[in-house]
């Protein structure tokens, strides 16, 4: 995997964070995004930095679809500016936040803040980083088991996710290597079938 670049959405802290230091561990350089923590962000550069690989943070409301096209924007440049091409291998949408209400007492602010989080922005920022994605590149969506078991108060954030699981499948088919009529998840090697015909 050596200089390999991947870009996670919520790196900051909790799973992403643990992305990208194992990532960093891999021999991969990492971008990542954070919301409003900038301390904490620049924790992760420094310890990416300190395994050898690049690290570069950057702002990103997810809440905020339009934020999507401000970021692949900067995302480009500093990859053009690093490296001498806009390209990048891995992106890893992990970005996300809860919230706990029951269906009867979930306002449409709380709805579509979990839909802006975990589907409008993932959906739209996979779609522009596409075409700059490697030949052999990967797209990783993190999902939640609220997708297959269901806790009361966790509807809206459990929605997006099964929505998120129904993106992937249509990723798969639409951009996923077809061997036998299977499309391949093959991030790490899986070879789990991700999508049958």
């Amino acid at each position: 995997m050596s200089q390999k670049t991947a870009l996670i959405t919520g790196g900051s802290r909790g799973l992403g964070r643990d992305m990208a230091i194992n990532l960093a561990k891999d021999g991969v350089n990492v971008m990542f995004t954070y919301h409003s923590n900038l301390e904490k962000a620049n924790e992760v550069v420094r310890e990416v930095e300190s395994l050898d690989q690049k690290a570069k943070a950057f702002q990103f409301d997810a809440n905020d679809p339009n934020s999507t096209k401000s970021l692949m924007n900067q995302v480009t440049e500093y990859l053009q500016n690093e490296n001498g091409s806009n390209h990048f291998d891995y992106l890893i949408n992990n970005a996300g936040t809860g919230t706990f209400n029951m269906v009867v007492n979930t306002s449409d602010e709380q709805f579509n803040e979990m839909m802006n989080i975990h589907l409008k922005s993932v959906y739209f920022l996979t779609q522009k980083a596409i075409p700059y994605l490697n030949d052999g590149g990967r797209i990783v969506n993190i999902s939640s088991g609220l997708a297959r078991f269901s806790l009361p108060g966790m509807s809206a954030y459990a929605i997006m996710k099964g929505a998120i699981e129904v993106f992937t499948r249509y990723l798969a088919k639409e951009l996923g290597e077809k061997n036998n009529g299977e499309y391949y998840c093959s991030w790490r090697h899986c070879n789990r079938v991700c999508w049958r015909q």
